[in-house]
C-alpha cells in the first residue's frame, strides 16, 4: 500500500469525526480527530485519535462557499485551513493525492465545509494515549463497530 492509500483509509475510517486542533508544520503536522464511537472502543474514556502527517507535500482547503454564489480562495495557510472545525464526510483519490471532503457548521465563517487536500509521504494515527495503531489495526476496529452496528 502507499501512502495516499492508507491516507485515504484512515480518513475514510473516521467519516464522522472533526478535526479539533492541530500543530506543527510541514515536516510534521498533528491532527486532533474527535470521533468517539470509535475510541471508546479502545477505552471507554477515549473520544479522540492523533494522526500525524510527515513531510507534507500538499495540504489545501478548497472552500465551499456560504452563500454558494460568494467567490472563495483555496486555503493554503494551516491557521486558516483548520481555523474552524471540520467534520469528515469522506475520502477519496484523485490524481495522486487524497481529497477529503467535509463540512464545517460553524455560521461565522462564510462557507459550509470544503474539499481538503492531503499529499504527505506518511501517515501515523494513535490513540489518546499516543499508542501507534496500523492501518490494518484501524481498519478492523472500524469493521468491528459496523459489524456490530448492523446487528442492532
Amino acid at each position: 500500500m502507499t501512502a495516499t492509500d492508507d491516507i485515504r483509509d484512515i480518513f475514510s475510517i473516521l467519516h464522522d469525526g472533526t478535526i479539533s486542533a492541530w500543530t506543527g508544520d510541514k515536516n510534521l503536522l498533528t491532527l486532533t480527530i474527535d470521533c468517539e464511537y470509535l475510541a471508546e472502543r479502545i477505552d471507554k474514556s477515549f473520544d479522540r485519535f492523533y494522526v500525524e502527517l510527515k513531510n507534507v507535500d500538499k495540504l489545501e482547503l478548497d472552500p465551499w462557499a456560504n452563500p454558494i454564489d460568494r467567490p472563495t480562495i483555496v486555503k493554503t495557510n494551516y491557521a486558516d485551513i483548520f481555523k474552524a472545525e471540520l467534520e469528515i464526510l469522506s475520502a477519496d483519490i484523485k490524481e495522486d493525492v487524497v481529497v477529503v471532503a467535509c463540512n464545517q457548521h460553524d455560521t461565522s465563517f462564510d462557507y459550509c465545509g470544503g474539499n481538503l487536500t492531503i499529499s504527505c509521504r506518511k501517515i501515523k494515527i494513535y490513540d489518546q494515549n499516543k499508542n501507534e495503531l496500523t492501518a490494518e489495526q484501524f481498519g478492523e476496529i472500524c469493521k468491528n463497530y459496523w459489524d456490530e452496528w448492523s446487528k442492532k
